[in-house]
C-alpha cells in the first residue's frame, strides 16, 4: 500500500499518466494569515490543447526535417510510415510527461488543502508542530539551501520553510505545508527529469504524512463517536481513553524520532519510504484489531455488538486497505486473465486498463482524499459505550503485541540489517533466510524505540511488523474460510457455530501446528505436559507469535490443498462415471448431460454423428490390405475425404440449427420471465405510489423538523458559547482573586532583592577591608623582611613607600565609596524599574481584560446578527421555494390548458373531417342505392319468373304423386284382399292335412306294428315338419293320388 498505487508505480521508475485530480483549493484561510484573494493565478489553469499545440508543431517540423534528410533512404511507404510510428510515440510520452507534472501538482494541493482541513480541528497541534505556508511566500537562503549547520551556543534554529530544498535532493522539514501558490511553482527551474523526481518525492511525502496525521487524528475522535453516526465529529473534547490532544503530540513526536534516526534524515526517497511504511503499518493495525474484535464478540456472545461491527466493517475496512476499487467502465475494457492490475507488467502493456481496474468508480476524477476518518468511524458507529471500551482495548492490545513481536525479533532485525543495501527504492533483503517473513512484506509499524537507532533498524522494524500483520491477516481470512467449509457453508455468526468452529480448528489445526512447532524447537515433552496440566492448547515456551502464526498458516494451508485435491477427485470420479455410463449406451443422441449445466431446464437431443464410422467403412471398402499396409487408390481416398467433409459440413449445419432453436427458446423464456417481471414492478411502483396530500404532509414534517433541529442547534450554540464564557469569567475572577496575593509577593520578592543587594554590598565592604588590613600586614612583614636582611637603600625605599601608602590608601576609599553609591544606585533604579514595569503590567492587563470583554459582546452580537441572517435567509429560501413550487404548478397547468386547447382543436379538425368524410361517403352510397335498386328490381323480376317456372314444375309434381298415391292404395288394397284369401287357403289345406294325417295313422297303425315302420314315420314327420315350417306367404299345392292312400306330390312356392 501507498499514497496511492500511481504513485508506487512512479517510484519504482514507471513514468506513468497520474491523474489530475478535482482540487477544491479554497480562495482563504483564515488560519493562516486572514488573507483573501480574489484573483486566480495564471498557472492554476492547464489547457491541454496549448499543450499540445507546441509539441505537434514540434512533431511536424521533425518529420519534414528527417523526411528531407533522408530522402534517399527512404525506398517504400512502410519507411515513412516507420518514420511517423517514431514521431507519434515520441510526442505521446512528451505530452505524457509534461501532462504528469500538472498531474503531481494537483495531488500534492489536493493533499496540502485536505490537511489544512484536518489541522483546523486542532489548533493546538497546528500551531505547535505544523508551519502553514503562506500565499506567494518569499523564501531565504536557509529556507532552500538545506545547509543547516551547527550553532556553538548551543540556541535553537528556526526551522526552515520548505518541505525540499530548491534542487529535491535534500529534506527539510516535514512539518511544512506548503501553500498552492507555492506548489505551482515548485521546482519549475530544474530538468523535467529532475523535476518529476523531485515532485514525485513531494507526493510521496505529503500523501504519507497527510495520512498518518489523518489516522491519529480519527483514532483520537473515535471515542467521541455517538450511538447515531453522524460526521463531522467535534474534537472537543477529546477523550484521554482514547489518547486525546496529549496522544496526537506523542504520535507525532514519535514520527519525528524515527525520521531524526535514519542513517541519513536528510535523504527525501528516505524518508518517503520510512512514511509509506509507517502508513501502511498503521492502517494494518486497526485492520488486525478489527478482524480480532469480531472473534472477541463472537466469543463473549455478544451478538448485536459483533453484527454491527460486521455490517459497518464490510464498507469501512476495503477503503482503509489495498482492496481494488473497479470503474464502471472496466466491465467493457477488462485486463486479460494473468494479468495483475497492481503489476508493473500490466500498466505496461494495458496502462488505460489498468487504471480502469484500479482507478475508482470514475477514474477521471480524484476522490476526496480525508475519507480515513468515516471509514475508521463506519467500523465503530453501532456500539454501545461498552463495546466501544472493549473495542478501544483490542486496539490498544494489538499495539503492545506489536510491541512484543520487535522485542521477541531483535536478533532478526540485526541479521537482516547486515544485508540492506544502499539503494533503498529497489534493493531487498533475502527474507527467505529468516523464520517467519515472506519476501515482498518489507512496511510496518515501530513502537520499540529501542531498535530505532539507525536507518536499517527502523526499516527493518517495519518491514517485520507489516510481514506479521500480512501474516495475521491471511491466517484469519484462510481461518475464516477452512471453517465455513467444515460447517458446510454455514456463515460463523453466532456463539454457538463460534463454539463448534474454535473446538474444531483446536483439534485439526492448532494442535498438529504447535505440536510441530514444538517438536521443531526440541520441546515436544515439555509441550505435552504443559497440555496435560493446563488442559489447554497453549504455544511451546520461547516460540514467537511470527512462528506461532506461520505453523497455523502452513497447516491451514495443507488442509485447504488437501480439500481442494478431494474436490477435484471426486468432480473427475463423478464425470467419469457419466461419461462411461453415456458411453456404454447404444443410442443415436450424444451425452449433452455431461456438459450440461445443472441450472439449465431446457432439454434438447443432438443426434450422435457416425462420421468417423463412415468415413472408416467407405475408406476400407475398396482397399488392397498386403500384410503390414494398406494401399488406396488415389480416386477412392479422395471419394472418401469428400464424402468427409459433406459429412462434418451437414453435422455442423445440424448442429448450428439444433442450438440456435434451444437459444431461441431459452432466450423466448427469459423474455416471458423478463416481461412478468417489469410487470411485477409496474404493479408495484403504481401501488406505491403517493398521493399528494401523502407528500405535502411529509414535505410539512420535514419542513417542522428541519426548523426544530435548527432551533435546538442554534440552541446548543448559544449553551456552549454560554459556558465557554463561563469558563473564561471563571478564570478571571480567579485571576482577580489571587492578584493581591501575587503583588503581595512580588513586593516582597522586592524587598529580599534589596536586602540582598544591601548584605551583598556590606559583604564586599567587609571584604576589602580584610583585604586591606591584610595588605598593610603583608608591608609590615615585607619592611621587617627588609629589615632583617638589609637593602642597598633602605632609607629611600622607607621614604618612597611611606609616600605612596598614603596615597593608595585614599584612592582605595575614594574608589569604594564610589562603587558603593553606583551599587546602591543601580539596586535602587532596577527595584524601580522592577515596579514600573509591574505596574504596567497590571495596566495592560485591565485593558487587555476589557478588550476581551469587548471581543466577546462584539461575538455575541456578531453571532445574533448572524442568526438572524440565516434565519432570514431561510425565511427567503422558504418564501422562494414556494414561489418557485408555484411557478411549476402555474407552469403545469398552463401546459396542461395548452395541450387541453390542442386536443380540442385536434378534435374539432378531426369532427370537420369525418363530416366532409360523412358527406362524401352518403352521396357515394346514395349513388351505389341507386343503381343497386335497379339492379336488385330486374334481379327480382327474374328471380320472380323462376318462381312462376318452378311453381307450375312443382304443381305438376304434386299431381303426379296424387296420381301416383292412388294407384299405390290401389294396388295396396288388392294386395290385402289377395293375402287375405290366401290366408284362408292356407288355414283350409292346414286344416285338411291333419284330417290327411289323422286318417293316414289310422290307416297304416297295424301295419306299422307288424313290420318296419321307420321309413313311414319319417315321411310322415318330415312332411309335417317341413308344413309346419313354411311361412303364411307361400303357396302350397298338395297332389295326393287317392289309390293306395299314398302321397304322390308336394310342391311349395313363394310369392
Amino acid at each position: 500500500m501507498s499514497p496511492s498505487r500511481r504513485d508506487s508505480r512512479t517510484t519504482n521508475g514507471k513514468e506513468c499518466l497520474l491523474l489530475t485530480p478535482t482540487l477544491k483549493t479554497p480562495d482563504t484561510f483564515t488560519h493562516s494569515s486572514g488573507f483573501k484573494t480574489s484573483k486566480r493565478a495564471p498557472e492554476a489553469f492547464v489547457s491541454i490543447q496549448l499543450e499540445k499545440a507546441g509539441l505537434r508543431d514540434l512533431m511536424l517540423n521533425t518529420f519534414l526535417h528527417r523526411k528531407q534528410t533522408m530522402m534517399d533512404q527512404i525506398k517504400s511507404p512502410d519507411d515513412v510510415e516507420k518514420v511517423k510510428k517514431e514521431l507519434i510515440v515520441e510526442y505521446c510520452q512528451k505530452l505524457n510527461r509534461c501532462m504528469s507534472h500538472y498531474s503531481l501538482r494537483g495531488q500534492i494541493m489536493a493533499y496540502c488543502n485536505s490537511l489544512r482541513v484536518l489541522l483546523d480541528d486542532f489548533p493546538t497541534i497546528r500551531d505547535t508542530f505544523f508551519m502553514v505556508g503562506q500565499p506567494n511566500e518569499k523564501k531565504g537562503l536557509k529556507d532552500s539551501s538545506g545547509e543547516l549547520k551547527t550553532d556553538s551556543s548551543r540556541s535553537f534554529q528556526p526551522r526552515p520553510r520548505s518541505l525540499l530544498s530548491a534542487d529535491g535532493r535534500v529534506f527539510l522539514n516535514l512539518w511544512f505545508i506548503p501553500h498552492p501558490s507555492e506548489v505551482l511553482f515548485m521546482f519549475k527551474s530544474l530538468p523535467e527529469e529532475e523535476a518529476f523526481r523531485a515532485l514525485t518525492l513531494t507526493l510521496q511525502l505529503v500523501a504519507s504524512l497527510h495520512d498518518i496525521v489523518a489516522y491519529t487524528f480519527s483514532f483520537a475522535k473515535l471515542g467521541n463517536c455517538p450511538a447515531c453516526f453522524d460526521l463531522p465529529l467535534s474534537p472537543n473534547p477529546l477523550k484521554r481513553d482514547w489518547g486525546g490532544a496529549e496522544g496526537i503530540g506523542n504520535e507525532l513526536q514519535e514520527l519525528q524520532k524515527m525520521i531524526d534516526s535514519l542513517q541519513s534524515p536528510q535523504d527525501p526517497s528516505q524518508v518517503a519510504q520510512a512514511l509509506l511504511l509507517r502508513r501502511e503499518v498503521t492502517l494494518l493495525q486497526f485492520d488486525a484489531a478489527m478482524r480480532h474484535l469480531l472473534r472477541t464478540f463472537l466469543a463473549a456472545g455478544n451478538a448485536p455488538a459483533y453484527q454491527s461491527v460486521a455490517e459497518s466493517a464490510c464498507y469501512g475496512l476495503p477503503p482503509l486497505g489495498n482492496a481494488l476499487g473497479k470503474s464502471i467502465f472496466s466491465s467493457q475494457l477488462s485486463l486479460p486473465q494473468p494479468l495483475d492490475p497492481w503489476s508493473p507488467q500490466a500498466f505496461a502493456l494495458f496502462p488505460w486498463r489498468a487504471i480502469l481496474e484500479d482507478g475508482g468508480p470514475f477514474p477521471v476524477i480524484s476522490s476526496v482524499p480525508d475519507t480515513l476518518e468515516y471509514d475508521m468511524q463506519m467500523c465503530l458507529c453501532g456500539l454501545s459505550d461498552c463495546d466501544r471500551r472493549v473495542a478501544h482495548g483490542e486496539l490498544v492490545g494489538v499495539q503492545m503485541l506489536m510491541e512484543d513481536v520487535l522485542l521477541g525479533s531483535c536478533h532478526v532485525i540485526r541479521k537482516a540489517s547486515t544485508e540492506w543495501q544502499a539503494a533503498l527504492d529497489n534493493a531487498q533483503p533475502d527474507w527467505s533466510k529468516l523464520p517467519g517473513l515472506y519476501p515482498n512484506q518489507l512496511e510496518s509499524h515501530p513502537k520499540a524505540s529501542a531498535l530505532l537507532e539507525d536507518q536499517c533498524d527502523v526499516v527493518m522494524s517495519l518491514s517485520l511488523l507489516k510481514s506479521f500483520l500480512i501474516l495475521w491477516k491471511r491466517l484469519e481470512v484462510l481461518k475464516e474460510h477452512w471453517g465455513r467449509l467444515k460447517l458446510r457453508g454455514q456463515d460463523i455468526n453466532s456463539a454457538l457455530l463460534h463454539r463448534q468452529f474454535s473446538e474444531l480448528y483446536e483439534a485439526e489445526i492448532l494442535y498438529p501446528s504447535m505440536k510441530a512447532l514444538a517438536r521443531q524447537m526440541g520441546k515436544e515433552d515439555e509441550f505435552e505436559e504443559l497440555m496435560l496440566r493446563s488442559q489447554s492448547i497453549l504455544p511451546p515456551k520461547g516460540a514467537s507469535e511470527i512462528e506461532i502464526k506461520t505453523q497455523q498458516l502452513q497447516k491451514l494451508l495443507e488442509s485447504l490443498e488437501i480439500h481442494m485435491i478431494q474436490e477435484v477427485l471426486r468432480k473427475v470420479n463423478r464425470e467419469m462415471t457419466l461419461f462411461l455410463s453415456e458411453k456404454s449406451k447404444e443410442e443415436s443422441t450424444l451425452p449433452t448431460d455431461l456438459w450440461k449445466h445443472q441450472v439449465m431446464k431446457e432439454n434438447f437431443s443432438v443426434m450422435r454423428p457416425q462420421i468417423v464410422e463412415r468415413f472408416v467403412q467407405r475408406l476400407m471398402e475398396d482397399s488392397q490390405d498386403d500384410g503390414p499396409e494398406i494401399t488406396f487408390r488415389r480416386e477412392h481416398l479422395e471419394a472418401c475425404i469428400l464424402s468427409l467433409g459433406c459429412d462434418v459440413m451437414a453435422r455442423e449445419r445440424s448442429n448450428f440449427e439444433t442450438y440456435s432453436m434451444c437459444y431461441e427458446h431459452v432466450l423466448q423464456h427469459t423474455r416471458q420471465k423478463l416481461s412478468q417481471k417489469e410487470q411485477e414492478v409496474d404493479l408495484l411502483r403504481r401501488s406505491q405510489v403517493p398521493s399528494e396530500d401523502c407528500a405535502g404532509q411529509v414535505a410539512e414534517l420535514s419542513h417542522d423538523m428541519i426548523m426544530e433541529i435548527t432551533a435546538l442547534r442554534a440552541q446548543l450554540t448559544d449553551l456552549e458559547e454560554e459556558n465557554l464564557n463561563l469558563k473564561i469569567q471563571i478564570r478571571k475572577e480567579v485571576q482577580e482573586e489571587y492578584r493581591e496575593l501575587v503583588q503581595a509577593l512580588f513586593l516582597t520578592c522586592l524587598r529580599i532583592k534589596e536586602k540582598l543587594d544591601e548584605n551583598q554590598f556590606n559583604l564586599i565592604q567587609k571584604v576589602c577591608e580584610l583585604i586591606g588590613e591584610v595588605r598593610a600586614e603583608g608591608i609590615a612583614n615585607v619592611k621587617q623582611l627588609k629589615k632583617t636582611w638589609g637593602s642597598a637603600r633602605p632609607d629611600e625605599e622607607t621614604k618612597e613607600n611611606t609616600a605612596k601608602v598614603p596615597a593608595k590608601e585614599q584612592l582605595c576609599a575614594l574608589e569604594q565609596d564610589h562603587s558603593s553609591t553606583l551599587a546602591a544606585l543601580l539596586c535602587k533604579a532596577r527595584s524601580l524599574g522592577r515596579w514600573r514595569l509591574a505596574v504596567q503590567q497590571a495596566h495592560l492587563r485591565g485593558q487587555l481584560s476589557r478588550a476581551e470583554m469587548e471581543s466577546i459582546l462584539s461575538k455575541k452580537e456578531c453571532l445574533r446578527i448572524k442568526l438572524m441572517a440565516e434565519q432570514e435567509a431561510a425565511l427567503l429560501h422558504q418564501q422562494l421555494l414556494a414561489a418557485r413550487q408555484a411557478l411549476t404548478k402555474a407552469q403545469t397547468d398552463n401546459r396542461k390548458l395548452w395541450r387541453q386547447n390542442d386536443t380540442q382543436a385536434q378534435l374539432l379538425r378531426e369532427l370537420e373531417h369525418r363530416v366532409t368524410q360523412d358527406s362524401v361517403t352518403r352521396q357515394q352510397l346514395d349513388i351505389i342505392k341507386t343503381s343497386g335498386m335497379e339492379k336488385l328490381l330486374k334481379d327480382v323480376e327474374q328471380k320472380e319468373q323462376k318462381l312462376q317456372l318452378l311453381t307450375e314444375e312443382a304443381e305438376r309434381a304434386s299431381k303426379r304423386g296424387q296420381l301416383q298415391q292412388k294407384k299405390m292404395d290401389r294396388d295396396l288394397k288388392q294386395m290385402r284382399n289377395q293375402l287375405a284369401q290366401e290366408r284362408s287357403v292356407k288355414l283350409d289345406a292346414f286344416q285338411r292335412v291333419q284330417e290327411l294325417q289323422s286318417q293316414l295313422y289310422d290307416i297304416q297303425w297295424p301295419s306299422v306294428q307288424m313290420g318296419s315302420p321307420v321309413g313311414n314315420m319319417g315321411a310322415g314327420q318330415f312332411f309335417i315338419a317341413e308344413f309346419l315350417l313354411a311361412p303364411s306367404s307361400q303357396d302350397i299345392i298338395v297332389s295326393s293320388q287317392s289309390a293306395g292312400g299314398r302321397l304322390t306330390g308336394m310342391k311349395a312356392t313363394k310369392s
